[in-house]
């Protein structure tokens, strides 16, 4: 999902300067015809020059990246900056799933050291309990049973993919038992 959203922090408003909502809704009313004026004019642009944008990389949304960049002009925005501020925010948004996410973390933290990995879901759950006994502790922060943990580890294979560690999963041998390999891409 975070490859899918962008995120937004936005300045804390000092009490002194925060405002009634009636006062809000006046100033926006006013401004309502410019705001529409802006996105019609910036959805013009769009329409005339997307299909002549030429994208060096494209991203997750990349029909809505095109679609930006042809609106920059229209924005006042210069060439680029769009993918420019859009890619930062994906990093971003990675690197703040990866704190949230203790799978994530430690396999990455745990795949520094080895170039591949090879095993069940319950052998690399052990492996990481032995190596991180603290951050695996909590059976809130890192699953315990091997299919919440697989699960877990499908959900941030794109993560893990785009900071050099590829997840794949295979069946071996005449039991076809699953396994994880993990490699350093």
């Amino acid at each position: 999902m975070a490859d899918r959203a962008i995120i937004l922090t936005l300045p804390t408003i000092p009490e002194t300067a925060r405002s009634f909502e009636s006062d809000f809704w006046e100033r926006f009313e006013k401004a309502r015809p410019r705001i529409l004026a802006g996105l019609l004019d910036a959805s013009a642009h769009a329409l005339a020059y997307s299909a002549t944008v030429r994208l060096s990389e494209r991203p997750r949304l990349a029909d809505f990246a095109r679609w930006v960049t042809a609106a920059e002009p229209a924005l006042g925005w210069s060439e680029g900056a769009f993918l420019t501020a859009y890619q930062a925010n994906r990093r971003e948004s990675e690197a703040i799933a990866i704190d949230n996410n203790m799978v994530a973390a430690l396999v990455l933290i745990f795949m520094q050291q080895d170039a591949e990995w090879r095993g069940t879901a319950s052998e690399l759950i052990i492996a990481l309990r032995k190596r991180f006994p603290v951050e695996t502790d909590s059976a809130e922060t890192f699953p315990r049973k091997p299919n919440h943990f697989g699960s877990e580890l499908r959900r941030v294979m794109p993560l893990l993919r785009r900071q050099g560690v590829g997840v794949d999963y295979l069946r071996e041998g005449k039991s076809r038992q699953r396994l994880i390999v993990l490699k350093a891409l």
